[in-house]
């Protein structure tokens, strides 16, 4: 025989640009389906009912489309590169280095998956929402000690892929790891509410376990376990990459938990900005801990008596020997074009350093592993290289667009719904009347008695408006009136307005979660391990009402001041009796499709609407708006068990089998 040609296909380069295009398409196309219906229900919800437009329409809708495209990288970029060199490990790992050594990979690829995953950067975003005054060891672990932060779920994602790896090789059911973590995660829980300092980090806490299951450590963790599972001879007892996800989210959380139980002691309690900043030592000490210094401390104080948290008097009582004129500056001059553009560049630095930082250590990792541990080259080089190119573009994108786009449009239309159930004073369309005296008022009867009004013209022509004393300056005869809006659910009354606000929510939770890629994956595999007893469409459905009925609870829990433990504690107790009658693989499929609904997109949403809403609600300082995403996890996991048993019990009336379900 003679030598093998390889016949190579010639394809012309408009052909091949027309196919990239087609794929390219198909590819941005996914990603927009899964944010299109939240992007523009908030819009017109907010714009139309809310009645509250929209501000920096543009800068959000650049947000938004660069954080879909970002993603659209992002995702190709893992199935390119990361998820095959991490098959690769986990099929040549094992032989190489044995259950230690196997064991040590999974942890440190736990950690470094867990700092390329695009929620967990939106995280230490929000530590400019929390007053150092009102949650100290919130805004510590958000600002500060964010790298502290990062570093715990790094851990507990760590720990979680190293269960999973075991799993794979011995075996292990899902049941028992469940029924022994979560009672202690509830317990601790239920220690934490009782404690006003650790209270707001532990509502953070549950929300890190959503954050944690994105696409970067799901993917490489399935992709680790199949390598795994092959060279340990398949699935053993019913073990398979169901269930990781669970484990993924829950030890985060107990590992922020010890993180704020090890910070407890030097921080002091919630109080006003006067006790916070307060000379006493003890107090001060602690202050500065959480600040950094003292002159970090310092310019905390300056920034609160320019936002009117902190009286003069108590600034300069408290810091003798400063002054407050490095925040008060003569006069704000606008940015020129130069500092714009410093501004931009900076950002975009800045955002490539993160994607970078995000990435490289994750791939250095599984490449060193591949050439250095295992001794092998990496197969498909060409593709691999292009995939962490992709990957790191992606972040990049996703990052520089999240601040503008997704976290903008959620503060906005958290910001916005109190609007539903609330007045709102316009300060903006404030009226300035001059030459006011008593006998510019009168007096007009009303249901609640005689009440003094005054004439004043608006702009559209004049009008009679209730007159309020603690606008009128006397020597001068200035009278300052503010509007006043009605509720835009006034006429039914308050309540209305607050089921009209949770009603949107579980709108909002519902849509999102129908297009979430992962979580049709996950239904067609329910579907092909069930023999179609239990259909795609079924779970899907399920985990949407789930996630509808979770973020309604979540908001409900802000407006209302409801103790996340409780939210928390009771759906997870029914969860745990509903897993008992459960079957091992239908008990892993529900306790993971509350992961897979946790989107990139989806969490950053979520709470930044959550701490919008809060700041009307006065629980965003207390950190009280954190927990919606945990409270939009657990409420899948009872849905999808309720149907699956019910499920089960319909086919056992037709085919007298035993089910997986």
């Amino acid at each position: 025989m003679g030598m093998a040609q390889t016949n190579m296909i010639k394809i012309p380069l408009v052909k091949a640009l027309r196919m990239i295009g087609m794929y390219a398409t198909a590819k941005l196309g996914a990603q927009l389906r899964a944010v299109a219906f939240v992007v523009i229900y908030l819009f017109l919800a907010q714009t139309f009912i809310l009645k509250v437009p929209v501000e920096q329409v543009f800068s959000v809708v650049l947000g938004v489309g660069a954080t879909i495209v970002g993603l659209a990288f992002f995702l190709e970029g893992l199935f390119l590169g990361i998820m095959p060199l991490g098959e690769q490990c986990g099929l040549r790992l094992p032989p190489k280095m044995g259950s230690l050594g196997v064991a040590i990979f999974a942890v440190i690829i736990g950690v470094t998956a867990t700092l390329a995953e695009p929620a967990i950067s939106f995280l230490k975003l929000q530590g400019s929402v929390v007053k150092c005054w009102d949650a100290p060891l919130l805004y510590l672990v958000l600002n500060r000690g964010s790298t502290w932060l990062v570093f715990a779920i790094a851990v507990g994602v760590g720990l979680a892929v190293l269960l999973g790896v075991f799993r794979f090789i011995y075996g292990w059911p899902f049941k028992p790891a469940v029924f022994i973590m979560m009672p202690i995660l509830l317990v601790i829980g239920f220690i934490c509410e009782q404690d006003p300092i650790l209270r707001p980090l532990a509502n953070l806490a549950w929300d890190t376990g959503g954050a944690t299951t994105g696409p970067v450590t799901v993917p490489l963790v399935i992709a680790l376990g199949i390598g795994v599972s092959k060279i340990a001879g398949g699935n053993k007892g019913g073990a398979s990459g169901l269930g990781v996800i669970t484990l993924a989210s829950g030890l985060p959380v107990l590992a922020v938990f010890a993180l704020g139980f090890f910070l407890l002691p030097q921080v002091p309690g919630p109080s006003t900005p006067g006790v916070f900043f307060s000379p006493d030592p003890l107090i001060r000490s602690k202050a500065e801990y959480v600040a950094g210094s003292e002159e970090a401390l310092v310019s905390l104080a300056r920034q609160a008596v320019a936002d009117d948290f902190l009286r003069e008097a108590e600034f300069r009582a408290a810091f003798p020997g400063a002054g407050l004129e490095a925040e008060r500056p003569a006069e704000i001059q606008p940015a020129s074009t130069g500092d714009a553009k410093t501004l931009v560049s900076g950002k975009l630095l800045s955002s490539l350093k993160d994607a970078l930082m995000a990435v490289l250590p994750l791939t250095l990792v599984l490449v060193i592993t591949i050439l250095i541990v295992v001794r092998e080259r990496i197969r498909e080089t060409d593709a691999t290289l292009l995939g962490i190119a992709f990957t790191i573009i992606g972040m990049f994108l996703f990052g520089f667009g999240m601040e503008r786009g997704i976290s903008s449009l959620g503060s906005q239309a958290g910001a916005a719904l109190p609007h539903a159930y609330e007045q709102t004073v316009r300060n903006d369309e404030a009226v300035v009347v001059q030459g006011v005296d008593r006998s510019s008022r009168f007096i007009v009867p009303g249901p609640t008695g005689a009440k003094p009004y005054i004439w004043i013209n608006d702009g559209k022509g004049p009008k009679a408006v209730p007159f309020d004393k603690t606008q009128m300056q006397e020597a001068t005869g200035i009278y300052r009136y503010i509007p006043v809006e009605d509720a835009v659910f006034s006429r039914w009354g308050r309540i209305a307005g607050l089921a009209a606000v949770l009603v949107f929510v579980f709108v909002l939770g519902f849509g999102a979660t129908l297009a979430e890629p992962s979580l049709a994956a996950l239904g067609i595999t329910v579907e092909e391990l069930t023999t179609g007893m239990y259909k795609k469409s079924t779970l899907v459905s399920m985990v949407a009402v789930g996630v509808g009925f979770g973020m309604a609870a979540g908001f409900g829990r802000i407006l209302f001041n409801l103790p996340l433990a409780w939210l928390l504690g009771i759906p997870y107790a029914v969860a745990l009796v509903l897993t008992m009658v459960s079957s091992e693989e239908f008990a892993a499929i529900a306790w993971d499709s509350a992961g897979v609904t946790t989107g990139p997109i989806t969490v950053p949403l979520v709470i930044a609407a959550g701490l919008g809403i809060g700041k009307g609600a006065g629980a965003g300082a207390l950190g009280g708006a954190f927990g919606v995403v945990a409270c939009a996890s657990v409420f899948p996991i009872l849905a999808v068990l309720l149907s699956g048993i019910i499920n089960n019990a319909r086919t056992k009336k037709v085919l007298p089998f035993k089910s997986i379900l």
